[in-house]
């Protein structure tokens, strides 16, 4: 019977030693009371880089960078039954690494257990994290939130609060389209976002977005995957910032640059049915542009018959600007008006001529006092007697 009873112990001791050298994430050390190192099991050579014969019968201090917190710790797990810690401790060489280490007391022995578990690697990764969240925390002019790939908040910097006017336990685990307008929400625009950022490796959009309080503010949006280790998407960061003055000045300035357009394309009425329209200086494709809109909108509300384009202020002509006085002139035919092009400088003559540019039908004169001549009697408006009869 006792024999059977000792198989049976050497049995399951030998599957408690393969359980324990299978064991890859931590070590187990046995002490004697004295601190003195009587077993070495599992990971702990991996861990310390100290193989079994190398440090059976050598205290236990060898893996601390002070001997003192090892009595520290086995005084400790004398009084209280047992104990927990993290730190420093040595492995072979004199490397350092960072482990959590739960001793505990054997009581039939007399000795300890340690179990020790590597944590340097998932430490610094912690340092890193926490070196980037306090870098996030230290911005407040970005908004830089990390989403999960259903798009629900996972992070909120202070630059976000500021921002949104939202705190962290108001917005962590909503959903980003809490941000969007209602409209925009119900067509799935930021989903769409999300899936452009994972197609294309980032999305950068500007439109309207919303605060806590209702108001509106315009925003710059860059939206970037995160990929976990097999190069799927984990989740996103989001990096915002409020463009709304930027915006409003570009306004300003696309204003002032409509009322300057406005001022340099000037469309003068000097009879009922006669406009004159002063082209001055040179014309580029917004100028231009705005010249034809501004003398059609006149010729729709005047009812004007005759526009007398005036070219003596155009220092030269090359084939655009021709082209499109063409084309002014074109359309104010289509809109019943009589174009007279006046104030043709020979150089300007000459340029036109050489470029091939024919003028068809519309009706010239040298200078505007002719041109003006030409369209009263076009529209047989009586004659003062100083000005000279023109031919049509």
């Amino acid at each position: 019977m006792g024999d059977a009873v000792q198989d049976a112990s050497s049995g399951s001791n030998t599957e408690y030693r393969e359980m324990v050298e299978a064991i890859t994430d931590f070590g187990l050390i046995r002490l004697d009371p004295d601190g003195v190192i009587r077993g070495w099991h599992g990971a702990i050579g991996d861990i310390t880089g100290y193989q079994p014969d190398e440090v059976v019968g050598r205290s236990a201090e060898l893996l601390y960078p002070d001997p003192q917190t090892l009595r520290a710790d086995l005084a400790a797990v004398d009084s209280a039954g047992r104990r927990a810690t993290d730190g420093w401790r040595v492995r072979n060489g004199g490397e350092r690494f960072w482990a959590t280490i739960t001793i505990t007391p054997l009581p039939v022995t007399g000795g300890y257990l340690l179990l020790v578990r590597d944590l340097t690697e998932r430490r610094d990764q912690e340092l890193a994290l926490r070196g980037v969240e306090d870098m996030l925390s230290s911005i407040t002019d970005y908004e830089v939130i990390r989403l999960d790939a259903d798009g629900l908040v996972q992070s909120w910097n202070p630059g976000a609060e500021r921002l949104r006017q939202y705190s962290a336990q108001e917005v962590l685990g909503k959903p980003v389209s809490m941000f969007y307008s209602e409209d925009e929400a119900k067509r799935g625009v930021p989903e769409r976002e999300m899936a452009a950022a994972v197609t294309n490796g980032r999305f950068e959009a500007e439109g309207w977005r919303l605060r806590r309080d209702g108001s509106r503010f315009w925003a710059n949006d860059v939206l970037s995957p995160i990929r976990g280790s097999d190069g799927g998407v984990i989740g996103f960061v989001k990096v915002a910032r409020d463009q709304s003055d930027r915006r409003e000045a570009e306004q300003l300035v696309s204003r002032q640059r409509d009322e300057i357009l406005e001022l340099s394309t000037p469309v003068i009425q000097v009879w009922d049915d006669v406009l004159v329209l002063p082209v001055i200086g040179t014309l580029d494709s917004a100028r231009a542009a705005r010249l034809t809109e501004n003398l059609l909108e006149r010729i729709a509300r005047d009812q004007a018959e005759v526009v007398i384009l005036d070219v003596s202020g155009v220092p030269a002509v090359d084939t655009e600007v021709a082209q499109h006085l063409m084309k002014t002139v074109e359309a104010a035919r289509l809109m019943g008006s009589v174009s007279v092009l006046s104030g043709v400088r020979p150089e300007t003559a000459q340029a036109i001529v050489h470029l091939g540019i024919e003028l068809g039908s519309l009706r010239c004169r040298s200078n505007l006092k002719d041109a003006l001549q030409l369209a009263l009697r076009l529209v047989g408006a009586p004659l003062s007697p100083d000005l000279r009869p023109v031919d049509a």
